[in-house]
């Protein structure tokens, strides 16, 4: 593997990059309020009042604004917080704390500033509530999408995409594209693989598109590594020594006997996101179950709160492949 930083939007592999951004971090819109995710000016013309000029043109949308930053305790981050008073933004009260993004990194307390006014509690949940979730689920995708396990003639490009989309940190090292993933995850369907259809939930969008997947299957179990080298044979692709580091960082630890019901993928297709579709998947695979496990990147804060409100608590926290920091999750169904 080769870690290459992206300097030109030329580059060959800016395109995929800039994609794998978009699946995996949701355009934020909302009628309440701005939210200032990255703000600043370059460097030479820094001073001369640009700053406050374009959070003046923000101003005049008439919304509340919103920002985060670094408590202000050294020069930069007193600097950077001296800039915004002077253009009205307040201090609020409240303890705001980060996710990280690095496993033993400590959790990141930063301050919530707002203008024209301090919020008021319950505007300040409504806010954490919106940054941790999945932007704008409604409880009522049942009418839009029919939930169903896997049928012969599904779309298995769709899925194969899908299943590669459900991790944006080993399907993109381990495929050197989406079409080569797509080529061997639509192959590992047909065999006996975590991959087979009959471990293949299906959201169904009513224009009959594969809006979402989930892959799940009751533990223990055990992967072969042969039926994925196999994989590879059938779809024409040359397997190297990534596929090894994968089994034996990833398929090989699955399915023990302590996972219960093991929910392994959820992935819902970018055009059909925001109607609830994740949280109808996993209700519908959880439904009767009474212990269920899953793996969430940290990071993926949205990901995990949904899973918390559907009944999940976070166990422990491991280092992923790659050693990308993620919450081993269960769910215990409760009594009565």
């Amino acid at each position: 593997m080769e870690l290459i930083r992206l300097t030109d939007r030329n580059s060959q592999y800016f395109k995929r990059a800039f994609e794998l951004y978009k699946s995996a971090f949701p355009n934020w819109k909302t009628n309440e309020f701005v939210f200032l995710e990255h703000f600043t000016t370059c460097q030479e013309i820094r001073g001369k009042g640009f700053g406050k000029k374009a959070l003046d043109l923000l101003k005049e949308k008439n919304k509340t604004i919103l920002l985060e930053i670094e408590p202000p305790d050294d020069e930069i981050t007193k600097r950077r917080y001296g800039f915004y008073k002077r253009n009205n933004f307040l201090m609020n009260p409240y303890y705001h704390i980060q996710a990280k993004y690095h496993l033993g990194d400590a959790d990141l307390e930063l301050k919530i500033l707002s203008y024209p006014q301090v919020l008021t509690k319950q505007e300040y949940l409504s806010f954490y509530e919106y940054m941790t979730r999945e932007i704008g689920i409604q409880p009522n995708s049942a009418t839009e999408i029919k939930i169903r396990k896997f049928q012969e003639g599904d779309d298995l490009d769709q899925i194969a995409k899908l299943i590669y989309l459900t991790d944006p940190y080993i399907y993109p090292n381990w495929f050197d594209s989406l079409k080569d993933g797509q080529k061997v995850l639509r192959e590992m369907i047909n065999l006996p693989t975590l991959y087979n259809k009959e471990n293949i939930t299906i959201a169904q969008a009513s224009d009959g598109v594969i809006a979402g997947i989930v892959v799940s299957k009751q533990a223990p179990f055990v992967e072969n590594i042969e039926d994925i080298y196999l994989a590879f044979e059938r779809a024409g692709i040359k397997a190297d020594k990534r596929t090894q580091e994968v089994f034996d960082a990833y398929y090989a630890k699955m399915g023990t006997s302590e996972d219960g019901y093991y929910l392994a993928n959820i992935a819902v297709d970018e055009k059909y996101r925001n109607r609830g579709i994740a949280c109808a998947l996993t209700e519908y695979v959880m439904k009767d179950k009474d212990y269920c496990t899953l793996e969430c990147v940290v990071a993926n804060i949205g990901a995990w709160r949904i899973y918390q409100r559907l009944g999940f608590e976070i166990a422990y926290e491991y280092p992923g492949v790659h050693d990308i920091p993620c919450y081993k999750m269960i769910y215990r169904k409760k009594e009565g």
